[in-house]
């Protein structure tokens, strides 16, 4: 902290009202893996965010943007946090032309509040995370959180046109601009994304938008064998289907999900495939994906249309996000042929030691979740050495996996990122320019930076 933390709350009253810095048992609300920070400061605007960054710099202390409770668990416990910077106030949208398909929206714009918006208009941001109702922008920013529509849509990065930034020592920078091909050289907007804001806090981002489809239909199946799951999977990405999403679900997820998905009671493991499209479109894969399912030997098949299917799709997404409180949630990511293979692999270490949880995969897009309940009192041990294990496999194959939800007892011991990969001591570099004196987040993000 500060030589004169009391004098840096002064400062930051002055800039942002009294009734914005938070002390005490009220800052104390904003810990990250228990480390409690001196203050919590809120300020109204993106000037004002500037200019408490810059009070936070000139008075040596660390800083963490904290932009929504549900993606403050990624990333390792902060060596210091001095500040948080909250920016629940930033709630604007800044632009929304609907004429040329873009939008910029302030950092704390939730996803499903920025979706209604887009929705009046015919319009979506093909982004579907967990907790889309708490997620904020520049929690999708900073995390690069994705969904199952990944499959089709791509992630973040695929959506970003621009950016605003507040760099450390306070200058306000922006990236980009509102059209896709907008500049020449370096793409500066992908430096600032998922990396937890350690290069600089992100107050405004600018995204391409879509049209809406005209309709959404989603097919359901229940499969005896995670075989068949992946037989009716490598038929569906060597034909002309372009499903949205691709979701594999093994027995612990499906007997949750059962209910939301029409398949109450089924056992065994299973596929949820959805469409978006022409009406017509959307009809023909519909019949094709129920052959394809009945070719497969599914032991039940469900059409939902796109009331049910959009409540089958939330419930998919939240699935681990459901889960009691002290859970892990870990994101496995890994070439697509081998994405079933993963969720064999950590479902089968599940059944080994009896843990309760839900595991699903994106059999289209490389990314498996695994979500595991840890009871109080529970051995952690076991727990660390079957994630060390799916690691070493993931990392094996190029893949990594990511501790997203953990307890701090797990993250003292197993690292949140895994190791280094190529390309780090860039990201170093980058730090050591933007952030010299390791202001932001310092500690959290990968290799410790």
């Amino acid at each position: 902290m500060p030589a004169d933390p009391n004098s840096l709350a002064q400062k930051l009253s002055f800039l942002v009202g009294g009734e914005y810095v938070l002390t005490g048992s009220a800052a104390a609300r904003f810990a990250v893996d228990e480390v409690e920070p001196a203050l919590a400061v809120r300020p109204g605007s993106q000037q004002e965010v500037g200019s408490v960054a810059a009070a936070c710099s000139a008075a040596g202390a660390s800083m963490l943007p904290w932009t929504d409770g549900a993606l403050i668990g990624l990333g390792n416990p902060p060596s210091r946090l001095d500040v948080v910077v909250c920016l629940d106030r930033l709630t604007r949208i800044v632009e929304f032309d609907d004429a040329n398909l873009n939008v910029s929206v302030e950092a704390g714009v939730r996803l499903d509040a920025l979706q209604a918006v887009l929705g009046a208009k015919q319009e979506f941001l093909p982004l579907d995370p967990a907790q889309s109702d708490q997620v904020t922008v520049g929690g999708l920013v900073q995390t690069n959180a994705s969904g199952p529509s990944r499959q089709l849509y791509g992630s973040l990065r695929d959506w970003v046109l621009g950016l605003r930034v507040v760099l450390p020592g306070g200058e306000r920078i922006r990236c980009g601009g509102k059209v896709i091909k907008n500049v020449s050289g370096y793409d500066m907007n992908k430096i600032f994304i998922g990396n937890l804001g350690t290069l600089g806090i992100v107050t405004e981002a600018t995204f391409k938008l879509l049209p809406a489809p005209a309709m959404r239909a989603t097919v359901v199946g229940v499969f005896a064998r995670l075989s068949e799951v992946g037989a009716v999977v490598g038929r569906t990405l060597e034909s002309f289907l372009l499903p949205e999403a691709l979701e594999a679900l093994d027995p612990q997820a499906l007997a949750t999900l059962g209910p939301a998905l029409g398949l109450d009671g089924a056992p065994g493991y299973g596929l949820a495939v959805s469409m978006a499209g022409s009406r017509e479109t959307v009809e023909r894969q519909v019949r094709d994906f129920a052959a394809l399912f009945g070719e497969g030997k599914a032991l039940k098949v469900e059409t939902l249309g796109a009331e049910r299917a959009d409540v089958a799709w939330r419930a998919i997404r939240n699935v681990q996000a459901k889960l009691p409180m002290g859970r892990v949630i870990a994101k496995i990511a890994v070439p697509i042929g081998k994405t079933l293979d993963l969720l064999s692999a950590a479902e089968g270490l599940m059944r080994r030691h009896e843990w309760r949880g839900a595991i699903t995969a994106g059999a289209g897009s490389g990314i498996v979740r695994a979500g595991i309940e840890v009871g109080a009192g529970s051995a952690l041990e076991p727990l660390r050495e079957a994630l060390l294990s799916l690691r070493r496999e993931a990392e094996t194959l190029d893949g990594s996996l990511v501790l997203e939800v953990a307890p701090l007892s797990l993250k003292r011991s197993l690292d949140t990122w895994g190791k280094v990969r190529e390309g780090f001591s860039v990201m170093r570099r980058l730090k050591a320019e933007l952030d010299p004196r390791a202001l932001l987040t310092p500690g959290r993000f990968l290799g410790g930076i």
